[in-house]
This record gives C-alpha cells, structure tokens and sequence, in this order.
C-alpha cells in the first residue's frame, strides 16, 4: 500500500469513530467497579466485593479530600483493590492488588457519565467545596 492509501484508510477508521461518537454508541472501556450490560447501558458491576470495595473508595475520598489520604488508610487497614485485566491471556478477570496513588486519583476524579451520551454532551464535574485545592470530583458509583 502506498503512503496516500494508508492516510486515506486512517482517515475513515478515525471518522467512522468520530460518527460512532456523535451517535453515542462508541463503547470505551470503563473503570473498575462499572460494566456494560447486554444492551449496552453502564451498571454497577454486579460483583459484590468490587461493589463494596469501590464505596469504601469513594466514602474514605469523600472523608478525607485527597488520593494519599485514601490509598494510606486502606493500606493501613490492608484493603486490596480490584483491577481488570483488558487484554492478553486472562483478559476480563480481576487481579486484587494494594491501590497506589495514582490509580486512586484517577478513580476519583473520572468522568463517567450513568448512561452512553453523544460527544460532548457530559455534565461538566464541581469542585468540592470543602477543599478548593483538591482535584475535579464526582461520585460515579453514588449515581447508580
């Protein structure tokens, strides 16, 4: 394939991603504790233990205000924290290991929307009011 024919291929692959976008129907993949049922929608994943492990999470965030106090106290209380594996041998299965600063940050301040929306249009995520230095928050698992 010559150089212009690669650039033309790309170009469609990344407007039929675009188009799927607009639409609402471009299934990214999700952050532990949410999964897509059968029809698509974003629910709780019905795992019990990633359930109450991510309430833990976002209940000592919401006490505390920040990712190191979180990731301190579950570590102090040995709390193992769920992840799923997205490709390769085992892909789906959750791997339970000790949460780290960054996956605890990223975990609370994702932008995860209860239902598939077209690009663009998301609620745009409020500061908490009670610590301005903090980061973005909101809640994803409250809102099931």
């Amino acid at each position: 394939m010559s150089e212009a024919e690669l650039h033309i291929l790309k170009s469609r692959l990344q407007g039929g991603i675009l188009n799927k976008a607009r639409r609402g129907e471009l299934e990214m993949p999700l952050p532990i504790g949410l999964v897509y049922t059968p029809d698509a929608r974003v629910v709780l994943d019905p795992d019990r233990p990633i359930q109450d492990t991510m309430r833990l999470l976002f209940d000592t965030f919401r006490e505390t205000g920040s990712a190191r106090a979180v990731v301190r106290r579950l570590r102090g209380e040995k709390i193992l924290f769920p992840r799923r594996i997205r490709r390769g041998i085992g892909k789906g299965d959750v791997l339970w290991s000790e949460l780290t600063i960054p996956a605890c940050s990223r975990f609370c301040t994702t932008r995860v929307m209860p239902a598939r929306l077209p690009m663009g249009a998301c609620a745009q995520p409020t500061m908490p009011s009670s610590n301005p230095c903090s980061c973005a928050w909101r809640d994803p698992i409250g809102r099931f």
